[in-house]
């Protein structure tokens, strides 16, 4: 019996799971947005519907190469030797960081219409809103004649709210008030008249009660290699969180993610943001964060992630001296070079 093919698949599995275990702490958060379905009715005289699948304008087709573990485990060792050139608290931010850049956008649902190629787009202007804050939503298209928006319970079925778009210059479009008691399960219909077919568009949403307010930061400090951002909330449940934002500079160019933990408790409590020298390098003032994101994390599976919320939205930094920064490189964790010394030990096949 041949075992080389399955110790070869065992190892690309080994592989495959150590670099999950590896990058899985630096991933950012994201909550999984659905995959929505629209469906076009036609007129009442037409037996049949035509269902069609609404896709994001972004989706990427995957493709597969041939490689070896061997070349799987060097991919991923250089990776991660690459990613400890920085504390994962302070990584470099790019144009290309759209993820991190945009934390809350909504793609664009847009599905054909007709044979001619012709689309309708609906767009909600982010994923996920915190009370008090309204729901809005955009509808694009050729020859629309009436519209509505439809906000339902996906739990019960039941309408919770509707109101009739409105046309404008270029779009349509709308406004729904929002509850502090909105039920978790929500999806927003576009119900829209289109050349005399009902077209229905199904928008998958948040709408989340803050459980904490990021409301002033501190005068920044530096603390060794760090320049030190302190961070003022008012806690409204205690737990452990997440408070995530992106520093850009004078041009508004993106320069670092951000990440802190902390446990927390109710009332007024701080949390230091922190940016690295090694990010910093060549960087002059003024500076700016924003792109701020709370979360209150998961205590257990199966427990949601919760959200806050920023009174603030961008914080300058001004009249700093990265100068005064120790000029000492990041020191990988024992932990991380146990890693990454793993992940070596994996591509020469030992």
């Amino acid at each position: 019996m041949n075992r080389k093919p399955m110790i070869k698949r065992i190892v690309t599995m080994s592989i495959i799971f150590v670099a999950v275990w590896l990058f899985w702490p630096s991933m950012p958060a994201h909550d999984p947005i659905e995959r929505q379905t629209a469906t076009i009715k036609p007129k009442a005289e037409s037996s049949k519907s035509l269902v069609y699948k609404a896709k994001k304008n972004n989706d990427k087709v995957a493709t597969s190469t041939n490689i070896t573990a061997n070349d799987s485990a060097t991919l991923v060792a250089k990776a991660y030797a690459s990613e400890l050139s920085y504390p994962p608290y302070s990584q470099p931010l790019n144009a290309n960081d759209y993820d991190r850049l945009n934390p809350n956008y909504f793609n664009p649902q847009s599905i054909p219409i007709d044979d001619n190629g012709n689309t309708v787009t609906a767009k909600l202007s982010k994923y996920r809103y915190t009370y008090p804050e309204p729901i809005l939503a955009t509808l694009t298209g050729a020859n629309i004649d009436n519209a509505k928006l439809e906000l339902i319970d996906l739990t019960t079925g039941k309408q919770l709210l509707s109101r009739g778009f409105q046309q404008g210059e270029n779009m349509w479009s709308v406004k729904l008030e929002g509850k502090r008691d909105f039920p978790n399960q929500l999806q927003a219909t576009v119900k829209a008249n289109i050349n005399g077919k009902n077209v229905n568009i199904a928008l998958s949403l948040k709408y989340v009660d803050s459980i904490a307010t990021l409301e002033s930061f501190e005068p920044v400090v530096s603390s060794n290699s760090d320049m030190l951002i302190q961070a003022n909330l008012n806690v409204r449940e205690s737990g452990l969180y997440r408070l995530r934002a992106n520093l850009f500079d004078a041009n508004q160019q993106p320069i670092a993610h951000l990440v802190s933990r902390e446990k927390l408790n109710k009332g007024n409590a701080n949390i230091d943001l922190k940016a690295h020298l090694s990010v910093l390098k060549g960087v002059k003032t003024p500076l700016y964060l924003s792109t701020f994101s709370i979360e209150l994390m998961s205590p257990a599976p199966g427990k949601p992630t919760k959200y806050g919320n920023s009174d603030i939205n961008k914080f300058e930094i001004k009249d700093f001296a990265i100068s005064s920064l120790s000029d000492i490189p990041y020191q990988p964790t024992t932990q991380e070079k146990q890693r990454l010394q793993l992940l070596q030990n994996m591509a020469q096949g030992r």
